[in-house]
């Protein structure tokens, strides 16, 4: 049977005879989107699906967007760019089940520099879009005002130079609000982060540069941003101080500045995040270096349920603190509340959108004392933090209210070369409900 004609729609005259195994059969075939497609030629194979709990089980949680491992190999770009930048095949790894492929066709030739729900923002050596994971809508993005790239996205993390300035470094875009039909298409709000600046766009207009505080050389260091309620957030790598503009201000004046949540000697990965209501903003911080005495690493730990490879680390500082910085800006006391609790919910941090999961029918630590199952509530998962992040470790979970003695649970991944193209791995979560949103879902 022709798949993918069915799955883009056609399929009328086959669908009596997908039932029960034979529905099954393909299910077990087809690569998620395609799933989805599926799902979408009628009502009947929306609901087997949705209801096939054997083998549709990662529907509706996080799981790690990656390239296969098998192309994870160290070579130069150049032999690397011919032989495996064109495969545009991914992996789907829950993080407790069987993982999955997906085909992402418009990925050939690009990179992926953020993730908000069904939409990617993936660049090539033209320039930057935003696309539907499901059905492949491609919207074109403005370019950068006076910019120049320096270096192939393809290889090393690009750099821009500017009229006014020295090179600096992208780290991510974020999808702050993603495209809809009702708005077609042109609703959506981007920032793009990097390392010394940041640029922010609303659909249908140019991108518009945030003013620093801090005149050059002595840029913040900027590490992550978010979009919340009319005002664009971003903290500083540096020390934990968080800026924010008003995105209704059409000339986007000198941020306000949030001191930070701890002050110390350590060293901190910071990540911004929305509460799960959206009305406040989160602040995460967690140890920046993991480790143990005289340099051991640990033993890797297959998992066979998903092919991972786990690591156990000793107990790092993990802490999350928010508040509603709106109402705190107009009393110009900004105070930091800790929150010592998920309660059912998770936390997905790293190159895409912050995800916030319910994850109520999760356990919040292992029976057993071990690391699975790795899916569990009232927990901070983080991965890489930009598109290009070499640190060890790359992804890692840690529980907010840790057992004595509770190790951090470690995904290890093989290690960057500089000279390698694999996409950084990021967290995104497959939805069957799209098929009702966007997809055509027939009536039989």
């Amino acid at each position: 049977m022709d798949y993918s004609r069915l799955c883009r729609g056609g399929g009328d005259g086959h669908l009596e005879a997908l039932t029960g195994d034979n529905i099954d059969l393909i299910a077990a075939h087809l690569d998620v989107t395609y799933t989805v497609r599926l799902a979408a030629c009628s009502r009947e194979l929306y609901d087997m699906i949705s209801k096939d709990e054997g083998k549709m089980h990662h529907w509706d949680e996080p799981c790690l967007l990656m390239p296969p491992p098998a192309y994870w190999f160290d070579e130069h770009w150049d032999v690397a760019r011919a032989s495996r930048l064109h495969d545009t095949v991914y992996d789907l790894v829950p993080l407790d089940h069987p993982r999955r492929s997906v085909a992402l066709p418009f990925m050939h030739d690009r990179k992926w520099l953020g993730a908000n729900g069904d939409w990617i923002a993936a660049a090539d050596h033209h320039g930057w879009c935003l696309v539907n994971v499901y059905t492949e809508r491609h919207i074109p993005l403005p370019s950068l005002p006076d910019s120049k790239i320096h270096h192939s996205i393809v290889s090393y993390r690009p750099a821009y130079s500017f009229n006014w300035g020295p090179a600096i470094y992208l780290l991510k875009i974020v999808i702050c609000q993603v495209p809809t039909k009702g708005g077609r298409y042109a609703d959506y709000k981007l920032i793009a982060l990097f390392d010394k600046t940041i640029f922010y766009l609303e659909g249908g207009g140019d991108w518009r540069m945030l003013e620093a505080l801090t005149p050059a050389p002595d840029y913040p260091n900027y590490c992550d941003a978010i979009e919340l309620r009319g005002h664009v957030f971003a903290v500083d790598e540096t020390d934990g101080s968080t800026y924010f503009w008003d995105t209704a201000n059409e000339n986007l004046m000198l941020p306000f500045v949030i001191p930070p949540p701890v002050v110390d000697d350590q060293q901190y990965a910071w990540f911004l995040a929305p509460s799960a209501d959206g009305k406040r903003l989160m602040i995460i911080l967690t140890v920046n270096k993991i480790g143990i005495a005289n340099a051991e690493v640990p033993p890797d730990i297959p998992y066979a349920a998903n092919g991972l490879q786990l690591r156990q680390y000793p107990p790092v500082a993990t802490y999350v603190f928010e508040l509603d910085p709106l109402s705190t800006a107009r009393a110009g006391d900004f105070l930091w509340r800790q929150v010592n609790s998920l309660s059912d919910h998770s936390l997905f941090l790293g190159l895409n959108y912050p995800i916030i999961a319910n994850l109520k029918k999760r356990e919040s630590k292992a029976p057993d004392g071990t690391l699975v199952p790795f899916m569990r509530k009232n927990c901070v998962y983080t991965a890489y933090r930009n598109i290009r992040y070499n640190q060890y470790p790359k992804i890692l979970r840690c529980n907010l209210q840790p057992d004595e003695g509770e190790t951090v649970g470690v995904i290890s991944l093989p290690k960057d070369g500089w000279d390698s193209v694999r996409q950084a791995a990021m967290w995104f979560k497959p939805a069957l409900n799209i098929a009702r949103s966007v997809l055509p879902l027939k009536k039989q």
